[in-house]
């Protein structure tokens, strides 16, 4: 267990620590199961067979957003002089956000967003987030109900993106939250890319808090002067990261292994000795809060290993390809293509070869949009009263208003890489 107060190493921030006599939640969040449970869990899912060293935790994270909440907060409470009563963020207030970013992903299963992508009728991890606080049975209820009987409900609530404050709620689930601040920082890291990296320094420093008229609830701004730079280094930082790491060509060649294995799961039941609760997971059937908390990647990694010396053919080349790495290959289409006639077409080329075109042939298409600028928070200021969209006070995200980046790519086993270069030319 962890002794309060707690002082942290962290390739990231560097020193985190929770001190404050209110931050002693964090540590006992911090100790119960539930949370220890995301040091089982890859924040990048399969991203380390494309990236070595991308095996962090979903818990290293967790942890890093609740510092980046705590460091949220402090900024916040010296500009409490300018807010009006309902916008202020009270101690108790201040609790239910250091918990909601510290709880924020709970819900993750095995390999996080590619077991929630794979399982066929999967509940979103927020909703498996909500059910988990909310569960009487667990122990990160327990903790919240000990101090206040409706936390659970308030924490649950604003890891939803629902709060009557309304910059808090955004500094939850918004543009500028700190979950994409410490992911976005952490993946570059650990990962040894350098795109992904922001001054996250000076961004919390220059983060003001504007209302558009008098009564109205206080939204996140950004000082004109200090910010735009840290701003547009943020959304570029984003979509580097997104087209460099999280789409990377192998990345997705794996989670296409991975789906194409789910589905022949799913179609022909889990092989015998897969664990119950990845037998169920497999077979779209509800899952109880306590069935579902057994689920991590070493309960998935060892059943792959079953299932790759099963009887089902298909099920045991799909595990073993991801097992030892032998993944799809892939072929970068036209942005334009016609996705269902390539489709048609990679999978008859694919049955001559004798595969199965279910599990052996897919048209992966992902398209990105760069910046988003219906978001109420992207308000820049300028000389502290003027307001301006963000992306309108910006020439830089003004242009990446108007691109949409599209990775199209036919996914495929090695062995008809030949047959799908000649069938698919005409969609490069």
């Amino acid at each position: 267990m962890y002794a309060w107060p707690v002082i942290l190493r962290d390739p990231v921030h560097h020193l985190i620590s929770f001190t404050g006599a209110e931050e002693r939640l964090v540590v006992d969040l911090m100790d119960t199961p539930e949370v220890q449970r995301l040091r089982r869990i890859r924040a990048l899912g399969l991203a380390s067979l494309a990236f070595p060293g991308g095996e962090h935790s979903r818990f290293a994270h967790a942890v890093g957003s609740a510092y980046v909440m705590r460091r949220y907060l402090e900024h916040v409470g010296g500009l409490s002089s300018q807010l009006a009563a309902h916008d202020r963020i009270a101690p108790e207030t201040g609790l239910v956000a250091l918990a909601a970013a510290l709880l924020h992903d709970l819900g993750h299963g095995p390999y996080s967003h590619t077991f929630e992508d794979v399982v066929p009728q999967a509940r979103s991890h927020e909703a498996w987030t909500e059910a988990l606080i909310c569960d009487p049975s667990t122990s990160v209820h327990r903790v919240l109900v000990g101090v206040d009987a409706t936390m659970p409900g308030e924490v649950a609530a604003l890891v939803r993106g629902r709060h009557p404050i309304a910059h808090l709620a955004r500094a939850v689930s918004g543009t500028f939250d700190v979950d994409r601040c410490d992911y976005l920082m952490r993946d570059s890291y650990m990962t040894g890319v350098r795109y992904g990296l922001l001054d996250l320094d000076w961004l919390l420093a220059s983060l003001r808090l504007h209302c558009a008229t008098e009564g109205a609830p206080a939204t996140l701004a950004v000082d004109g002067e200090k910010g735009l730079t840290a701003v547009e280094g943020y959304f570029l930082a984003r979509l580097y990261m997104y087209r460099q790491v999280y789409l990377h060509k192998a990345v997705r060649a794996a989670d296409a292994v991975m789906r194409s294995l789910f589905r022949r799961l799913h179609r022909i039941g889990a092989p015998a000795g897969t664990p119950t609760a990845l037998a169920d997971a497999a077979a779209g059937r509800e899952l109880s809060p306590q069935r579902y908390l057994e689920l991590d990647d070493h309960l998935l990694e060892v059943a792959l290993a079953t299932w790759s010396n099963g009887s089902d053919p298909v099920a045991g080349d799909l595990a073993e390809r991801l097992r030892s790495r032998r993944l799809f290959k892939t072929m970068s289409l036209r942005p334009d293509v016609d996705v269902a006639l390539a489709e048609a077409q990679l999978s008859e080329i694919v049955r001559r070869e004798g595969l199965d075109p279910d599990y052996y042939a897919r048209i992966d298409r992902v398209e990105i949009h760069a910046c988003e600028d219906d978001d109420e928070s992207l308000v820049v200021l300028h000389g502290g009263a003027r307001r301006e969209r963000l992306v309108d006070a910006s020439p830089v995200l003004r242009g990446l208003r108007r691109e949409r980046f599209v990775h199209c790519r036919a996914l495929f086993p090695e062995c008809v890489r030949s047959a799908v270069r000649r069938g698919l030319a005409e969609f490069v």
